[in-house]
């Protein structure tokens, strides 16, 4: 039986998901400026983690890089979802133009 090792985490993703989390849970509002200097000093590393847990931070759109600014907090990056009477309308006229698209429907 082999033993599967799990791969040890860097200190760049340990700030990811701390950063992450805190965008998450609210800790850190939308708006708020993150300075590279001050979450290495908490989180006691050196900046290239930091830059790199920005990085990825950005590519899931919690954050982005503004010139002259640095990086700054976007927050959730979600829309809400319509309300129920809109989609069941919309299907609605879905059905109504093509009762065939759903399968073995009756639909007159």
């Amino acid at each position: 039986m082999a033993i599967r090792k799990t791969p040890a985490r860097t200190k760049a993703d340990v700030v990811h998901e701390a950063l992450q989390n805190a965008i998450l849970s609210g800790n850190i509002a939308p708006g708020e400026h993150l300075r590279q200097e001050e979450v290495a000093a908490k989180w006691g590393v050196s900046q290239t983690p930091v830059r790199e847990a920005f990085r990825r931070l950005e590519s899931e759109g919690l954050v982005e890089h503004a010139a002259n600014r640095g990086v700054v907090v976007r927050g959730i990056p979600w829309t809400p979802p319509p309300p129920p009477m809109e989609a069941i309308a919309r299907r609605w006229e879905e059905l109504v133009r093509d009762p065939d698209s759903v399968p073995g429907s009756d639909f007159p």
